[in-house]
């Protein structure tokens, strides 16, 4: 894309920044005069800035060109196993796609869609390596294999979050994963009685190997929680319930984009049983806090699971949490236990902070996960979740195809603080994003046809100014968190600015 002058004397101070950090962190020097099309992101927050850099590299690292038989492809598992498993992928995909790994995610979808199989008794390869072929480390043959039932609807719940995103139709028209969410919906969730009204009394080991001495896996192959430890053998988890209501959610929502209305009222309707059973099973009233896993003594674990798990972040990313007393109660406890749990848990936790008025705190712990004092920092999961705690968290940036647009909300919490993030990937557009504090927000359509910009603007406000121009403003209250919103159209090249003063 050719860039005029005055765009590239505007981002000089911003790109000499970017190559000064960048060489910090052993990534390759960019003239400054010829503006990148890579994700920038520099802020007021030196540390912040050098965390950014070093996963921006880390991730970027683990993606490999279509020159191994699997095609498109990053890492999702273990580091070296050269492999992607599913809910590693689920989990960072976004960022991926922010990175602008597009055709790496729809591959390894497609991938995991392809090979869901009767015989397998409707699971797909839990994980698959660059060979094309299920990881070893995980799979004996099809009868004897690790697999974690809360993985197809993961996989679901975040197919429709990319094609938010991306608006790439496939995600909604494409055969192949069709055939994945309506199998997984359906066969799967009947074959393994994952239903709230049969869960409770299902068979733990159903579909294991009839020789379970002589197996690998044993009652592996069907594990009802992402859970792997704890105290005893897992019965359910809560994560199990919370990915099928999103799931369903997510498959309502794509069936509504195809026409299909009634499919899509029968699919909400289901999330809504399967809510109702997550909101009364699974909180204890007379302790007044959710349990996250049932064991086969019938006991529970509440918050902690064993010595450095918790399971309980899934409820806030698999949108299956509404009370704010209860969200800001899981955000105090995940807080206080921060420093206990595993990378893979860590992972998911900044947003959780940004979105519920903790972002300095989520701040740090960004920082602290890139850390080189953080000995796992090198978890696939780990860089690629940065990006997206940082975009969609900080930045406060989503994508909605629907309405072919973005927002924007600044969740910096000092005035004197900035931040932006430029040649970020969304829709058919790469945009920009500035945030100078809470009170004003600039943004660049930078490339691509004319797109729906909604800025949000923490606190009430009756007027906002766009470009200076006094402007009524829509004011939402969102409990502890209001914010004002105007949308505009952003044309193709513009640059606009939505502020509390002129």
């Amino acid at each position: 894309m050719q860039t005029s002058t005055s765009t590239t004397i505007k981002y000089y101070p911003i790109l000499l920044l970017w190559a000064i950090l960048g060489s910090c962190n052993d990534e390759p020097k960019k003239s400054p005069e010829t503006p990148t099309r890579e994700l920038i992101f520099v802020s007021s927050d030196k540390e912040l800035n050098k965390a950014f850099h070093w996963a921006k590299s880390k991730a970027l690292s683990y993606a490999h060109d279509d020159t191994d038989p699997v095609g498109y492809w990053y890492e999702a598992a273990l580091p070296d196993r050269e492999a992607f498993c599913m809910r590693d992928v689920s989990h960072q995909a976004i960022g991926a796609e922010i990175l602008g790994l597009g055709k790496h995610n729809f591959n390894m979808f497609l991938k995991f869609a392809q090979n869901i199989s009767k015989e397998k008794d409707y699971c797909t390869y839990w994980e698959i390596n660059r060979y094309n072929k299920p990881a070893p480390v995980d799979y004996e043959n099809d009868q004897d294999f690790w697999y974690n039932l809360p993985a197809n609807f993961d996989l679901t719940y975040t197919a429709n979050r990319l094609y938010k995103w991306t608006a790439n139709k496939e995600y909604l028209e494409n055969p192949d994963l069709i055939n994945f969410y309506e199998l997984s919906l359906n066969e799967y969730l009947d074959h393994w009685d994952l239903g709230s009204d049969e869960t409770l009394e299902r068979n733990r080991s159903m579909y294991a190997p009839d020789n379970s001495e002589s197996s690998r896996f044993g009652n592996k192959r069907g594990i009802p929680s992402y859970n792997e430890g704890g105290r005893g053998e897992t019965m359910l988890g809560i994560d199990m319930t919370a990915s099928i209501v999103a799931a369903y959610r997510a498959y309502a929502e794509m069936l509504q984009l195809r026409g299909d209305l009634p499919q899509s009222s029968e699919y909400l309707e289901k999330a809504q049983q399967e809510q109702k059973f997550l909101d009364q099973f699974w909180y204890d009233n007379e302790k007044q806090e959710y349990r996250s896993i049932l064991y086969d003594d019938g006991s529970f674990d509440y918050f902690m699971v064993g010595k450095d798990q918790a399971f309980l972040h899934y409820l806030f990313y698999f949108d299956a949490i509404k009370d704010d007393s209860k969200i800001l109660n899981l955000v105090g406890k995940y807080e206080a236990n921060f420093n206990k749990l595993i990378v893979e848990l860590k992972s998911y936790l900044p947003i959780m902070f940004y979105e519920n008025g903790k972002s300095e705190l989520a701040n740090k712990m960004i920082i602290n996960l890139c850390s080189v004092q953080n000995p796992r920092r090198a978890y696939p999961e780990n860089s690629y979740t940065v990006i997206e705690h940082l975009t969609r968290g900080l930045m406060g940036i989503e994508a909605d195809a629907a309405t072919n647009g973005f927002v924007s909300y600044s969740r910096l919490e000092k005035d004197l603080e900035w931040a932006e993030m430029s040649n970020v990937p969304l829709l058919s557009n790469k945009i920009g994003v500035e945030h100078f504090g809470r009170t004003k927000t600039i943004a660049h359509n930078i490339n691509g046809e004319t797109i729906k910009w909604t800025a949000k603007i923490p606190g009430t406000h009756e007027f906002l100014f766009v470009n200076g121009e006094k402007t009524s403003s829509t004011k939402v209250s969102n409990g502890m968190l209001p914010y004002s919103y105007i949308t505009i159209d952003l044309k193709k090249n513009a640059t606009a600015t939505v502020s509390t003063t002129p």
